[in-house]
């Protein structure tokens, strides 16, 4: 089963949210996630925790596993195992540059670098793709512009996603800063629970998350038969 893993060495780009938000839509539709919680914060597997303490998401096909204490070289035994688990294999990696990173990504079929637009996440977005160019050759990557204002944008963000673009192989869409994304974290929810429940209008952020997602799974079939 395909395997994707969201890699960013500087924190606080969002990689939690943004894969919570692709759960969120496989799961809407219908398939299986295995999530894989390599981030010593925890901000994955508190989510699941806390769901399950309090009764919500029952029914929900999202299951949580916490990998942050595995030694780097096991990541890619977990990830084996998770394959036979799900119809989709997540892994949340930490915010640092660490060979467990790489090690998820050696073995995943696509990798996502989330990235807010300023100068020092550019670099360091830079530096997790040059990792990924040379420690993990044949798997495909995008770049994807996280925590943007839907309207008000300085003229140095423009330039830096131009810069990005033109560096990088990028998604179109943007991960807007939305309040269905919070909503996820704070209620312990679902995209599609939020929505349900009326507490954030969550239509522009399922689109976004489905149409990303989208991409990803396109991107993945298409390797695939090229392989194949």
């Amino acid at each position: 089963m395909p395997v994707v893993t969201i890699a960013q060495s500087k924190g606080g780009a969002g990689k939690t949210t943004l894969a919570l938000a692709l759960a969120s839509e496989f799961d809407a539709l219908g398939g299986t996630v295995h999530m894989l919680d390599a981030d010593r914060q925890n901000s994955l597997m508190n989510w699941h925790r806390d769901r399950q303490a309090t009764g919500k998401g029952e029914g929900s096909r999202i299951v949580v596993e916490d990998a942050s204490q595995l030694r780097d070289a096991d990541i890619g035994n977990a990830i084996a195992q998770a394959r036979s688990l799900a119809q989709l294999v997540i892994v949340d990696s930490e915010g640092t540059s660490n060979f467990k990173t790489a090690y998820a990504a050696m073995d995943s079929d696509f990798v996502v670098i989330p990235t807010r637009s300023s100068r020092l996440d550019l670099e360091r977005t830079v530096e997790t793709s040059d990792m990924l160019t040379r420690m993990c050759r044949g798997v495909p990557f995008r770049v994807l512009i996280t925590q943007t204002g839907q309207v008000a944008r300085s003229k140095a963000e423009w330039e830096i996603d131009a810069q990005i673009a033109n560096a990088l192989p990028t998604f179109p869409e943007k991960m807007h800063m939305l309040d269905a994304y919070r909503a996820m974290s704070n209620f312990r929810l679902t995209l599609a629970e939020v929505e349900t429940a009326g507490l954030a209008r969550a239509e522009k952020a399922r689109r976004i998350a489905q149409a990303i997602l989208a991409q990803i799974l396109t991107a993945i079939q298409t390797k695939d038969s090229n392989n194949g």
